[in-house]
């Protein structure tokens, strides 16, 4: 952010903080799943350990929480750039309904 001359917003500044608590919960998975990766039941039957799945989710979760920052300067306002994008996706979804009722799809 820095970079581009920009200083985050008090939401952002959460978001920050947020993905930063994510990254430390994952960095702790990791390394559970490094102590113990896998292990077998008395059948034979390996299981793989629940952090594997857990670090993927944190991972998922830090990708969401990092497109709420804005990193490059731009003229227009993202707030008001989301709300017109919902708007329009409304009014896309009701005339999508309204062309298949029309059509008997």
């Amino acid at each position: 952010m820095a970079e581009n001359g920009l200083e985050p917003d008090g939401k952002e500044l959460e978001l920050l903080a947020l993905a930063s608590r994510l990254a430390d919960r994952r960095a702790e998975l990791e390394d559970s799943i490094a102590r113990g990766g896998m292990s077998r039941t008395v059948g034979g039957v390996v299981k793989i350990n629940p952090c594997v799945a857990e670090s993927r989710q944190t991972t998922a979760a830090i990708a969401r929480v990092l497109t709420g920052i804005q990193m490059e300067r731009s003229v227009k306002n993202p707030v008001k750039q989301r709300a017109a994008q919902t708007g329009w996706r409304s009014h896309n979804l009701s005339k999508a309904a309204r062309y298949e009722a029309d059509s008997g799809a």
